[in-house]
């Protein structure tokens, strides 16, 4: 239940401590939390939530009445260069809070909205000793974890014994022999869960922008509390030791946690439509509940190592521009520097507006700003976790884009970062319209016709003239690096330029070697030796037919790769044991067929004791089936399962496939067992 009230405005507060001015400015920013204590609704335990509450709003206010003096906020002038140094790693002097309400402005500007998607990558060593509090129990955890201890988020979990299942606006607790040990009702539709303990949550929208969230107690399923925040979209979840990190954006103007509003935030950058950015945390141990709100580009992926969150945001529109300004500063015309107000990404951006209406003033400007060499970027923000604690430590920055959470990793207290890079042209308005299709036939003159005689032509208005704003556009061949960063967003390292106009479609780190995928008219796969952190190099690689997006390491020094061929799939086996000499040593094709697994790693499950993939694949027509394939010294296919299911999970002496509310039961021969649907 909500402790506040919902007429109560909330504010986001942020504090940097400088530690390094000459090198890097460490970031240890304190977001102020919106902190409920979940409990039983009874009398005295929402007396003792407002008490602390208010403890908490006292605190914060004192401690950011000190701190205020230790970080003021740079001085803004109008006209004058960039003070913020664009760098591989930006030192930022000061983090600026904003009034939530006053991002509206970007959403006049912006030419449609799109929600964002998300990635999460992990680590293959549990967390470090205190990131979180000992705890010892039997977690569930999802299909296909990349990182052991590090549970994602999905719809269905495996403990090896009970499946539980969040389906049709019901979680389910299902035992072995497939029977319902109980049932309780989701917050919406779609949802997912978590176990931990005698504790589940799951969470979905059940309203739109608002996610909803209950906890309960196993084996009943009792209701021990509910909660909300917003999120049009939730990009991505992770727990570990039983505290869940749930990651959304919403507009900024609309967040609410437990039904209060949250005014103002921590403005990390900027993007068009602007995003605000709701970390979620909930301590499934103490039935505790927090979260913090900060202003970013739309966040896209989510890595977890360590005790620390890693959030990426592609670099929007007006981070793009200010970098480019930055860059072109000197050359700017007199007249169109008088116009600018370079402070921040913000105030440059609402600025641009007076010139983008006279054509000689934003011609000066584009011209110049496409001379600079500005490509798209990612940022990476490094929060260290204890517990329900989440603080920013670090803001880094990467060039290109990430493709995947595979695209993402940790390796000896370093990140790995695989990136498709590409140029940035940015146009005004008109040029982006010249660059549209034609319109359509429909979009014509209106002719009305008795008995093929015209009567009427109706001409309708033209379409509404674009806004005011500046629009980017990738240019050019792509090409692809790999990064590698210390804890604190550095770059120790880079390996650039590989495969140029090409892109990366799969990666996966195995011990100190880098496997990268890129693809335009061939495939070639890549080994990329991380043994020397400071060094990455390239030690082989192998071109190949078709077009793999995901891959797996297997034992014996070999990978299986799962893609695209012709008019189907492709099941590839690769030796890996020397890195400089990649082979492919067998393969299975399906045709006229497509895999979930190409988008969504968790519909993979491979068993290295019965040396088992099991792949789910549909045809066009509304049948699925499940290809389970023995790996061996070559592939070979044991039998295609009749189910149209996209879990698979295997237990002690059974395994199970799961295909929305539909659960089938095998033996580990591939003899179908039992079978039922939940209802």
């Amino acid at each position: 239940m909500p402790i506040a009230s919902s007429a109560t405005e909330i504010s986001a507060v942020a504090v940097v401590h400088r530690l390094d001015v000459s090198i890097w400015i460490n970031v240890k920013i304190y977001l102020k939390y919106i902190r409920f204590l979940i409990g039983s609704a009874d009398t005295h335990m929402r007396q003792r939530s407002t008490i602390i509450w208010l403890a908490v709003v006292v605190a914060a206010s004192a401690a950011l009445i000190l701190l205020l003096n230790i970080a003021p906020e740079a001085p803004k002038g109008v006209a004058q260069p960039p003070a913020v140094r664009i760098s591989e790693v930006p030192t930022i002097n000061a983090i600026p809070i904003v009034k939530l309400s006053e991002l509206d402005y970007l959403l006049q500007t912006a030419p449609g909205y799109a929600p964002a998607v998300a990635l999460y990558s992990a680590s293959e060593r549990p967390a470090a000793a205190g990131a979180f509090p000992a705890q010892s129990t039997t977690q569930a955890a999802a299909a296909n974890l990349q990182v052991a201890g590090v549970d994602e988020e999905d719809y269905v979990k495996f403990d090896g014994e009970n499946l539980y299942v969040a389906v049709d606006g019901r979680v389910y607790v299902v035992g072995p022999d497939l029977a319902v040990k109980a049932s309780a009702p989701c917050p919406a539709h779609s949802c997912v869960v978590f176990v931990w303990g005698d504790r589940l949550l799951t969470y979905g929208m059940r309203d739109f922008g608002l996610i909803t969230a209950y906890l309960y107690r196993l084996p009943a399923l009792a209701k021990v509390a509910e909660f909300n925040f917003s999120g049009v979209l939730p990009v991505a979840a992770r727990m570990a030791e039983g505290f869940v990190y749930i990651v959304t954006t919403a507009p900024p103007s609309d967040v609410v946690i437990n039904g209060v509003k949250v005014a103002e935030a921590p403005l990390l950058s900027l993007d068009v439509p602007p995003i605000a950015i709701v970390i979620a945390a909930v301590d499934m141990n103490n039935d505790r509940f927090n979260a913090s709100v900060l202003v970013s580009g739309s966040a896209s992926r989510v890595y977890m190592k360590d005790g620390r969150l890693y959030v990426a945001a592609p670099l929007g529109t007006p981070q793009l521009l200010y970098k480019a300004v930055v860059k072109a500063w000197d050359a700017l015309p007199p007249d169109v520097k008088a116009r600018l107000n370079a402070s921040d990404p913000l105030a440059l951006y609402k600025s641009l507006s007076s010139l983008l209406g006279e054509r000689d003033g934003a011609g000066k400007l584009l011209k110049a700003l496409n001379g600079t060499n500005v490509t798209t970027a990612t940022s990476i923000y490094v929060f260290d976790l204890n517990g329900l604690d989440i603080r920013l430590r670090a803001a880094a920055e990467v060039p290109g884009s990430l493709l995947n959470q595979f695209a993402i990793e940790g390796l000896d207290g370093r990140l790995v970062v695989a990136t498709t890079v590409s140029d940035v042209k940015f146009l005004e308005p008109g040029s982006l319209a010249a660059r549209l299709p034609p319109p359509s036939p429909m979009e014509g003159d209106i002719a009305i016709s008795e008995d093929g005689k015209p009567v009427v032509t109706i001409r309708p208005p033209p379409p509404p003239a674009p806004p005011p704003a500046v629009y980017i556009l990738t240019v050019g061949e792509p090409r692809n690096s790999v990064y590698l960063l210390d804890p604190d967003g550095r770059t120790v390292s880079a390996l650039e330029g590989l495969a140029p106009g090409e892109r990366i479609y799969a990666a996966r780190l195995v011990e100190r070697t880098l496997y990268l995928v890129a693809y335009r008219q061939v495939d070639p796969l890549f080994a990329i030796d991380l043994s020397d952190v400071t060094q990455p190099k390239v030690l082989g690689f192998l071109k190949i037919p078709g077009l793999l997006e995901y891959l797996h390491p297997v034992d014996g020094g070999r990978l299986l790769g799962v893609g695209t061929y012709e008019q189907g799939i492709k099941i590839a086996l690769f030796d890996v044991s020397k890195p400089t000499q990649l082979r492919e040593i067998s393969n299975i094709t399906a045709t006229n067929v497509l895999s979930p697994v190409l988008y969504d790693h968790h519909a993979f499950a491979y068993s290295p004791k019965l040396r088992l993939a099991l792949i789910p694949v549909a045809s066009w027509r509304p049948a699925g089936y499940v290809l389970a394939v023995e790996v061996g010294d070559r592939l070979s296919l044991r039998a295609v399962i009749n189910a149209t299911a996209h879990r698979a999970f295997f237990g002690r002496d059974a395994i199970y496939l799961v295909g929305g509310a539909q659960i089938w039961k095998y033996a580990a021969d591939l003899r179908q067992v039992a079978t039922t649907e939940l209802r």
